[in-house]
C-alpha cells in the first residue's frame, strides 16, 4: 500500500508554530529589561517580523535564537534612540534588577556586575539552560557555565554575609 506524502506546512503554519512556542519567552524577556511596557510590545512585534522573514527563508528558529533577536533589537533600540542617554540612566540598578522581597537578596544582586546579574536572571527568572543562554549571548556553552559559576560565587558570598550579619528573616539580630 502506498502512502500519500504529507503536505508541506505553509510559511504561515510554520510561523504560527514558532510564534506559539516563542512568544511568551520573548514577551517575558523584554519587559524585564525596559521600563515602558508599550516599548516592549513594539519590540516583540519587531522580533516576530524578523522571525517571519526567517521562516520565509526556510528557517524554523527556536526559543534561544528568537530571544537573541530580541536582545539584539533591544541593544539597537538603546543605541539609536534619541533618548538613549535618558533611558539608560532611568534603567539604574534598582529598576533594572527585579524587585525582591528580601532586601538582602536585592543587595546581593546589586553587588554583581551587570553581566553576572544578567546570567543569574536568565537562569533563575527566565529558566534558560547554559546552552540556550550561549545562543542568546552568542558564546560557547562552556564559557557560559564558567561565567555563571563565577557570578554565583560573589552572589553567594554577599548573601551569606548579609544573612550572617543580619540573621535569617524573622530571627532576632545577633550582636
Amino acid at each position: 500500500m502506498k502512502t500519500l506524502p504529507r503536505p508541506v506546512p505553509s510559511a504561515e503554519e510554520r510561523f504560527a508554530a514558532v510564534h506559539s512556542v516563542c512568544h511568551d519567552s520573548v514577551y517575558r524577556y523584554l519587559p524585564r529589561r525596559m521600563i515602558p511596557a508599550h516599548l516592549a510590545e513594539d519590540l516583540t512585534g519587531e522580533v516576530f517580523m524578523i522571525v517571519w522573514e526567517k521562516v520565509l527563508g526556510g528557517m524554523e528558529p527556536e526559543i534561544p535564537y528568537v530571544v537573541a533577536i530580541a536582545r539584539n533589537l533591544l541593544r539597537n533600540a538603546y543605541r539609536t534612540s534619541a533618548k538613549a542617554a535618558k533611558l539608560r540612566s532611568s534603567l539604574a540598578l534598582a529598576q533594572q534588577r527585579p524587585t525582591v522581597q528580601d532586601p538582602r537578596m536585592d543587595h546581593a544582586l546589586g553587588m554583581l556586575k551587570e553581566a553576572g546579574r544578567e546570567l543569574l536572571l536568565l537562569t533563575s527568572w527566565d529558566s534558560f539552560t547554559s546552552e540556550e543562554i550561549a545562543v542568546i549571548l552568542v558564546a560557547g556553552a562552556g564559557a557560559i557555565r564558567v561565567r555563571l559559576h563565577r557570578a554565583r560565587k560573589p552572589f553567594a558570598r554577599t548573601l551569606e554575609a548579609q544573612y550572617t550579619r543580619l540573621g535569617s528573616p524573622g530571627e532576632a539580630v545577633q550582636p
